[in-house]
C-alpha cells in the first residue's frame, strides 16, 4: 500500500500535463482529450493494480488547462489548472475530506521539474494516426539514478499548439502528447489519446474551486509526501 502511495507523490506532474494546448491557426480552440492508461509491465502488487486509474481527460480552452487524475477508487484525486500565456500552476490535492491548492509561477514549476531524472529527446521521421490526428515520433532518453532507459512517444501539431508542454519534462517535444509512458519504481503507465471531442466547456472549469483551502508550496509538498506513510 506504501509502494501505491509513494508513486503517486512524484508522477503527477508529468502525467497530467503533458498535453498543455494553447490556440492557433483554426484547428481545436476548446474541448476535452481522453487518454487511455494501460500497464504494458504486469503490477506485482494486485492491491495496488486495483487502485491505479484506467483513464484520463484533459480540457482545454484558449490558454486553459484542467486535467485531474484519480487514483485508489476515488479516494486521492491531483489535479492541475493551468495557463500557458501567464504560466501559472495551480496544484491541487484532494484527499478524502481534505482538499487543498498551491500555486507556482514560472520558477517554482522550474524547480519543481528540476526533481525528475533528465529526459532527453530525438525528434524522428516516423508518423502514424491516433485518434484521428497525425502524429510524429520522438525517442526518450531518461537519465534515472538507478538506471538509464529509452521509449518512443508520439506528439501531434494539429491541435493548436504554441509552447505545448511548458511545465513538464517534455517542454522540448514541439507538439501535444498523444502517446507517452513515465515510468516509476518497476510501474509503468502507458498513455494514449483514444478521442479528441470538440465541446464548449465553462470558464468555471478552469477557477479553483472555492472549497479547496489554498497551503504554499513547502505544505503541499509535505502533503504529498505524507501519503507514503498511509
Amino acid at each position: 500500500m506504501k509502494q501505491f502511495f509513494k508513486l503517486i507523490t512524484i508522477i503527477g506532474l508529468p502525467l497530467l500535463l503533458a498535453g498543455t494546448c494553447e490556440e492557433s491557426g483554426s484547428a481545436v480552440t476548446e474541448g476535452v482529450i481522453t487518454y487511455d492508461i494501460s500497464y504494458p509491465r504486469p503490477i506485482e502488487d494486485k492491491w495496488m493494480e486495483k487502485l491505479m486509474p484506467s483513464e484520463m481527460e484533459m480540457q482545454f480552452k484558449n490558454n486553459n488547462i484542467n486535467t485531474e487524475l484519480t487514483f485508489g477508487l476515488g479516494m486521492i484525486k491531483i489535479g492541475y489548472i493551468t495557463n500557458t500565456q501567464d504560466k501559472h500552476l495551480h496544484e491541487m490535492l484532494k484527499f478524502m475530506r481534505k482538499k487543498n491548492v498551491s500555486h507556482r509561477g514560472t520558477e517554482q514549476v522550474d524547480e519543481l521539474i528540476a526533481q525528475i531524472p533528465n529526459h532527453k529527446f530525438e525528434l524522428l521521421p516516423d508518423t502514424k494516426s491516433i485518434a484521428g490526428y497525425l502524429c510524429h515520433k520522438a525517442q526518450v532518453k531518461v537519465d534515472s539514478p538507478n538506471n538509464q532507459y529509452f521509449y518512443d512517444l508520439w506528439y501531434t501539431d494539429q491541435i493548436n499548439i504554441k509552447d505545448p508542454n511548458w511545465c513538464t519534462p517534455f517542454k522540448e517535444i514541439p507538439g501535444v502528447l498523444m502517446e507517452y509512458r513515465v515510468e516509476r519504481f518497476n510501474v509503468v503507465m502507458h498513455f494514449t489519446a483514444v478521442e479528441v471531442e470538440k465541446t464548449e466547456i465553462l470558464d468555471t472549469e478552469f477557477m479553483v474551486p472555492k472549497k479547496y483551502k489554498e497551503i504554499s508550496i513547502q505544505a503541499m509538498e509535505k502533503n504529498l509526501m505524507d501519503l507514503k506513510d498511509i
